[in-house]
């Protein structure tokens, strides 16, 4: 097969064409510069021509790179230039709207607006053209995708952080006592506090480690536990990688069959040096306790991206992968797609050799009232349920976020089995 290009924004043409004919389709391919439009000449002598309506718009390198230029529908684009605006996400460059956590907002986006989020509008595109090569050339064949679920959990809070030492204890347990008068939430917390110096953690409701992973086990799968290496900087977790506790967590849950992962602290999305001082430390903790899995994969603490910088801060830093790829208030498809990609540096124009591995669904997103809001509902079910049929569909991956201490009642409970165990 032979595809045919315009002779302008080759690096953005010959990525997104990449992406879609080689890693998604899996069909080999040749490229040649100088036709007026896509053509994608088949080895049967027939001819798909795919009018170009964005790039040629814009001749000059990174010239498209502008607010007045995200589309007004998405339709308007030709499915290159359509999947090049969400694989890239070159739109959270162009609008600087944030969040107080300097994050870019589902709200903002094109797909929100326009009511495709909760939709993978790229494997749309994807499904659609194989249709039509096949009409073209019934003898293809195409890469065949498996469904996958990834489940994960960031450890924010991997213990009660009230009775990690006295001061807090004596502390929260005053709390206890004078203003919320009860007794009996100070002794439960005492207990507590005994308790976790033994390393019995079967009162501290934020390990739930053992029963996540039973869940796990018992769907087939194999989760993936993300450790944030660094806390002593405001917004990070509340423990050390050199507490012995955090060093046999890592031990138990390797032990079990699980993976564990790097949550890239507060301050590392925009700092490459940071980012691959975390890696190395955490490298060197698996190490030193005689693990032999790597460290291949990162999601930033707080979802925080910037869609201009993060991937190559990552990529440099040595991930294999990256499943950031979320809205903190909404959820759905960030990139558009439920399929694994290789990333791209489009202020650089060039090609990156880590992959976003998208994530689909947050529990706080959903559940907690700083988002959605929408709690424990069989709404909240609908919604997840959903956007894990939808990657079904196409035998894409849904990944799933949930926080170890989100498992505080047994609704948490059954709303996590449930979405494991549906299909």
């Amino acid at each position: 097969m032979i595809v045919r290009i315009p002779n302008n924004n080759i690096n953005e043409r010959e990525y997104v064409i990449n992406i879609i004919l080689n890693e998604f389709l899996g069909i080999e391919y040749s490229i040649e510069v100088g036709a007026s439009h896509y053509e994608i000449h088949l080895d049967n002598n027939k001819k798909l021509v795919i009018k170009d309506t964005f790039f040629n718009i814009y001749q000059n390198n990174l010239e498209y790179l502008s607010l007045n230029n995200i589309p007004k529908r998405i339709e308007d684009l030709d499915i290159f230039a359509a999947s090049f605006f969400m694989l890239t996400r070159w739109e959270e460059y162009v609008n600087k709207t944030r969040d107080c956590h300097d994050r870019f907002s589902a709200v903002e986006s094109l797909a929100y607006k326009q009511g495709f989020l909760g939709k993978p509008i790229v494997n749309k595109y994807i499904e659609n053209l194989k249709n039509t090569l096949l009409e073209l050339d019934g003898s293809l064949t195409f890469k065949q995708h498996q469904f996958t679920q990834y489940i994960s959990c960031d450890v924010d809070e991997p213990f009660d952080d009230t009775v990690k030492n006295i001061n807090n204890l004596i502390r929260v347990c005053a709390g206890d006592l004078l203003k919320r008068q009860s007794p009996l939430l100070a002794i439960k917390r005492v207990r507590r506090y005994v308790f976790n110096k033994f390393e019995n953690y079967k009162y501290d409701e934020n390990y739930t480690f053992d029963w996540y992973m039973d869940v796990c086990e018992k769907e087939g799968v194999t989760a993936t536990f993300y450790f944030i290496p660094d806390s002593r900087e405001e917004m990070n977790g509340c423990y050390s990688l050199e507490d012995a506790a955090i060093l046999n967590l890592i031990k138990h849950i390797d032990s079990r069959g699980h993976k564990i992962g790097l949550h890239g602290s507060y301050q590392t999305y925009k700092d490459k040096k940071k980012a691959k001082v975390q890696k190395n430390k955490l490298d060197d903790v698996m190490t030193s306790l005689g693990i032999n899995q790597q460290i291949k994969g990162n999601r930033q603490h707080y979802l925080r991206w910037n869609s201009s910088i993060t991937p190559s801060v990552l990529n440099d830093a040595g991930f294999e992968y990256d499943t950031t790829g979320s809205y903190a208030d909404r959820v759905g498809f960030r990139y558009g797609v439920c399929y694994e990609f290789s990333m791209f540096d489009f202020l650089n124009r060039t090609r990156l050799n880590i992959k976003q591995r998208p994530l689909i669904v947050m529990e706080c997103t959903v559940i907690d009232e700083l988002y959605m809001g929408l709690g424990y509902t069989e709404q909240t079910i609908k919604i997840i349920k959903g956007m894990k049929r939808e990657c079904a569909k196409y035998n894409g991956n849904f990944s799933l976020l949930w926080h170890n201490d989100h498992f505080r009642n047994v609704r948490d409970k059954g709303i996590f089995k449930g979405v494991l165990s549906c299909l």
